[in-house]
């Protein structure tokens, strides 16, 4: 599978929240931005109110997860911020994956090829 890169910095964090554009969904909220880099860096933000740590935790990895299937028809030169709402702790992984691929189409940022495809399925 494909290797994501994550967005550690509180900088960048910050950046993208104070100077991004958002999609959102009852499960996930997506906010976005150019980048200037041959490459699409990813954070995540679960806030206390999704759940334990464990279940953050859990939430994070699902969302990789579906990330790193989604990586190869999403375009380069972004960084993204997905936060997970409340609601994602409960939701099914299939159901991550809908909601991610709908807000990256909503958003313009799958590659025209591969827009119409969707994400692949194992």
């Amino acid at each position: 599978m494909a290797t994501l890169e994550m967005i550690r910095s509180a900088v960048t964090f910050s950046a993208i929240q104070t100077d991004s554009r958002s999609r959102a969904h009852p499960l996930l909220l997506l906010r976005y931005r150019r980048n200037d880099l041959d490459r699409t860096r990813f954070g995540i933000s679960t806030g206390r109110r999704v759940g334990s740590a464990v279940v953050r935790n859990r939430v994070r990895r699902r969302l990789r997860t579906a990330l790193r299937r989604m990586l190869p028809i999403i375009e380069q030169g972004w960084d993204v911020l997905i936060v997970a709402r409340p609601q994602a702790a409960s939701a099914a992984q299939v159901e991550l994956e809908i909601a991610l691929e709908r807000l990256f189409r909503a958003a313009r940022m799958l590659r025209p090829e591969t827009a119409e495809s969707g994400v692949p399925r194992p």
